[in-house]
């Protein structure tokens, strides 16, 4: 039975720095490792150009950073859903206790769970699910600061 004719393969050259020569020669199968990063590194779509682009090798973090703090996800800590950060511009959204919990506390309730927990009066810290809190309850430092005065 006849073999399959292989592909042409080119030789491709590029210079680099003694310590990455280094390492590179260490390794069990250099240009298998070469070609699946390369290849790797082309197939990736950059997702902060929208596709228009490859992904730049550095500062892609500091991107990636900007767009999640302008659009990031939060996780209820009730369900475990995940859903925008909830709105927190001054005068939008003032008379959900979502934001001041999350603002302040940096937890994170989902609608529905949020009506199942109960919070201190006063500083609106997460205590448990309504039925094992009563509503209206204190947290223990509020409770102790009540006890003094």
């Amino acid at each position: 039975m006849p073999r399959k004719p292989r592909p042409v393969k080119h030789i491709v050259a590029f210079k680099v720095e003694p310590e990455l020569a280094a390492l590179l020669d260490a390794m069990p199968n250099k240009s298998e490792f070469i070609r699946a990063a390369v290849q790797s590194r082309l197939a990736t779509a950059c997702p902060l150009c929208r596709g228009s682009g490859i992904a730049p090798f550095g500062g892609v973090g500091d991107e990636l950073a900007k767009l999640v703090s302008q659009h990031p996800l939060c996780v209820c800590a009730g369900c475990g859903v995940k859903e925008p950060r909830p709105c927190h511009t001054p005068g939008h959204c003032g008379d959900d206790s979502r934001v001041e919990v999350f603002e302040r506390w940096g937890i994170f309730y989902c609608e529905a769970c949020a009506i199942l927990m109960s919070f201190c009066v006063e500083c609106i810290k997460p205590l448990g699910r309504t039925g094992k809190v009563k509503k209206g309850a204190r947290c223990n430092e509020c409770a102790e600061k009540q006890a003094a005065v």
